[in-house]
């Protein structure tokens, strides 16, 4: 008799919950583990290209995020006086039914991947992450900050830029570092008349700041 895989995912993020949709697509047992205990994201907005609506029909999730978010194919440069400077054309990676970006709020992503996730069969516990990792030649073995233990195939650490599992497994020297860039975002309606991607370009270091569509 064939032994089941069980992969643990370790964050309940846009990476975690990916991942937790393509195991259970794999027939793969799926739990994921989110240190928060409400389980809930920042409502900011995010534009995704064509390499991200490629990953969502690999995962049979494209049409619910367009249906979430905003598309739009093409994104154009202006100056800080409104002059307009260029035109990029998007490219359709993920087939001609598809555009080639979108924007989409977190909160509707997030919605997208977590029912998703859950309703292919993947178990989701908030508020436990791991408190120790074992690892052997076949397993891992798992102790969580709630006192279990259980044993899994692999152990996927998708817990963003400060990685508990990262540090777990590699040790603390390797930390993300601070690069001096910024960012500012706000939410605002957008215009009907407006179908695309708008950068600003500005005439000190070649900064830019866009404004994104979503629903």
């Amino acid at each position: 008799m064939t032994r089941s895989h069980k992969a643990l995912i370790v964050g309940g993020g846009i990476g975690g919950l990916s991942t937790a949709i393509g195991l259970r697509r794999a027939g793969i047992h799926a739990d994921i583990v989110e240190i928060k205990k409400q389980w809930m994201v920042y409502h900011v907005g995010i534009i995704v290209h064509a390499n991200f609506l490629r990953a969502m029909v690999a995962l049979d999730i494209a049409d619910k995020c367009v249906a979430a978010g905003f598309a739009y194919q093409h994104i154009r440069h202006y100056d800080p006086r409104g002059n307009f400077l260029s035109a990029l054309e998007g490219q359709r990676l993920a087939g001609p039914d598809y555009p080639a970006n979108l924007g989409l709020s977190r909160p509707a992503l997030h919605r997208v991947l977590s029912e998703t996730a859950i309703g292919a069969g993947a178990s989701v516990r908030l508020g436990v992450t791991v408190s120790r990792l074992v690892q052997s030649d076949d397993k891992v073995n798992v102790e969580f900050t709630d006192g279990t233990v259980a044993d899994y195939d692999i152990v996927i650490g998708a817990d963003g830029v400060h990685s508990q599992i990262r540090s777990m497994v590699f040790g603390h020297e390797h930390q993300p570092k601070f690069t001096g860039q910024g960012v500012w975002r706000y939410t605002i309606p957008r215009p009907k008349d407006l179908d695309h991607l708008v950068v600003y370009v500005s005439e000190q270091s070649g900064r830019a700041a866009g404004q994104g569509w979503f629903r």
